[in-house]
Parts: structure tokens; C-alpha cells; sequence
């Protein structure tokens, strides 16, 4: 009877160990998915702030060369001609190159932070399999071992009672 119930409390423990790996394995991919979530809501933050950036550095560049045209008529000289000419389209350039390299960087920085979320999300799964795995080896293991103290028990009771 003791063998009956050293098997039954093995199976016990095996069953414990092997709910216990699964919902460890869940509960790791839930945890996962969570963070691939917050990261792209990251990135398409970081994409929403490049473009507000952007939409002040534009502003702030037409404010520039409005300031520059001013300043070269107040002077008296022509604002399209030579020089001047010269100087608002070199700012305008370098205006409009700021606010693409702001746009850039907020696309580049919403990119990693996708391919992070990828490799977050990637990786819960493969922790949920490879606790799925253990659980598996686990059962086989427990349940082989519960078999043999059932064989062994099974044996010594065809022997008959021991003499003490």
C-alpha cells in the first residue's frame, strides 16, 4: 500500500511540475507580447515627435529667411539678386536638409524600435515552446518513474509479504 501511494504522490508532484512549467511559460510570452506592444507604440511615437520636430525646424526656418529677406531690403540692396539670391537659397537648403535629417532620425529610431518589438515578441514565443518542451520531458520523466515504482511494487507483492 505504501508503494501505491509513493506512485500516486509521484504522479501528484509530475502533474504539479508540469502545470507549474506551462503557466511559467505563458505567463513569459504574455509578459513579452506586453513589451513588443509598448515598443511599437514607442515607435510610432518617436515617427509623431520627428514630425512635430520637423514642422518647428521648417517654421523656424521660413521665420529666417522672412528675417533675412527683411534685413536686406531694410538695407536698401535687392533681396533676389546676387548675393542675397545666393544667401536664401543656401538657407533654405540647409532649412529643409535640418528637417529631413529630424524626419530621418525619428523613422530610423521608430525602425530599431520595431524590430526590437519583432525580437521581444520572437522571444516570448520561444520561451512559451521551450517551457512547453520541459513540461513534456517533465511528464515523461514522472509518469516513467511512477511506472517503475508501480513495476517494482507490483513485483515485490507477486513474491508475497516479507518476513521480519
Amino acid at each position: 500500500m505504501a508503494g501505491a501511494a509513493i506512485a500516486a504522490v509521484m504522479v501528484i508532484g509530475t502533474t504539479i511540475s508540469v502545470v507549474g512549467q506551462v503557466q511559467a511559460g505563458k505567463n513569459a510570452n504574455k509578459v513579452a507580447q506586453r513589451n513588443a506592444e509598448i515598443q511599437l507604440r514607442e515607435a510610432d511615437l518617436a515617427k509623431q515627435n520627428a514630425e512635430f520636430n520637423a514642422k518647428i525646424s521648417e517654421k523656424e526656418g521660413r521665420a529666417r529667411r522672412a528675417k533675412l529677406r527683411n534685413d536686406s531690403g531694410a538695407g536698401g540692396t535687392a533681396v533676389n539678386d546676387g548675393t542675397n539670391l545666393l544667401a536664401l537659397a543656401e538657407q533654405e537648403f540647409t532649412d529643409d536638409l535640418e528637417a529631413q535629417l529630424i524626419r530621418r532620425g525619428g523613422q530610423l529610431t521608430a525602425d530599431s524600435l520595431r524590430a526590437n518589438a519583432a525580437i521581444t515578441s520572437f522571444s516570448g514565443k520561444a520561451q512559451q515552446q521551450a517551457a512547453n518542451t520541459g513540461a513534456l520531458g517533465s511528464l515523461v520523466t514522472g509518469l516513467g518513474t511512477a511506472g517503475i515504482q508501480a513495476q517494482t511494487l507490483a513485483a515485490a507483492n507477486a513474491k508475497g509479504p516479507s518476513k521480519p
